[in-house]
């Protein structure tokens, strides 16, 4: 919730962080773009708040895994001859691997189950023109909002239907990209 806060501030028109940013590096632009009250804006708003919220969460598990990727391996690629391109795909894809595939897992769960954050950066609304609406802020508008309890209990259980599906289609994509074969297009 904090973030939503702190991102209300960085998005205000002219003296917001961001504006005055873009201003800065496009002065065609200016500092008066609305990104809280603009439809076209609000996806963007919320992808901005999400990445920074999670981006540092992000980079410590690479980190961690970087640094659990032998040395050896590299030295041994080194001198077999292989250049910076071939060491990255034949030794620090496959050593990050699991943490790659628990970072896309949880990302993707965490996309779907977006809720406080465009609740709170958006003034407890939808967004303008109810462009700002997450699948989990559509579960809460139908079942607070609009009192269809049964509605939203079905939207809950067809979300729980598309993270399953899709995360089990991650992981055999995944475990495939691990067989050697390519990932599908």
């Amino acid at each position: 919730m904090f973030v939503a806060i702190i991102f209300s501030v960085l998005l205000t028109p002219r003296h917001g962080l961001v504006n005055k940013a873009i201003g800065t590096v496009l002065p065609f632009v200016g500092t008066e773009t609305q990104w809280t009250s603009k439809p076209l804006l609000a996806m963007p708003a919320i992808i901005m708040a999400a990445l920074w919220l999670s981006l540092g969460y992000g980079m410590i598990y690479f980190l961690a895994a970087l640094q659990g990727v032998d040395r050896d391996l590299y030295e041994a690629a080194e001198v077999d001859g292989a250049g910076r391109w071939s060491r990255f795909w034949h030794v620090t894809l496959p050593g990050i691997q699991p943490v790659l595939r628990f970072l896309v897992l949880v990302g993707l769960i965490g996309a779907f189950q977006l809720f406080e954050l465009p609740y709170v950066l958006f003034g407890q609304t939808t967004g303008p023109g109810g462009y700002a609406t997450t699948i989990v802020m559509y579960l809460y508008v139908m079942g607070f909002d609009a009192g269809d309890l049964g509605y939203a209990s079905a939207v809950g259980w067809v979300l729980v239907l598309i993270i399953l599906s899709l995360s089990l289609a991650q992981v055999r994509a995944l475990r495939r990209f691990k067989d050697g074969e390519a990932l599908p297009v």
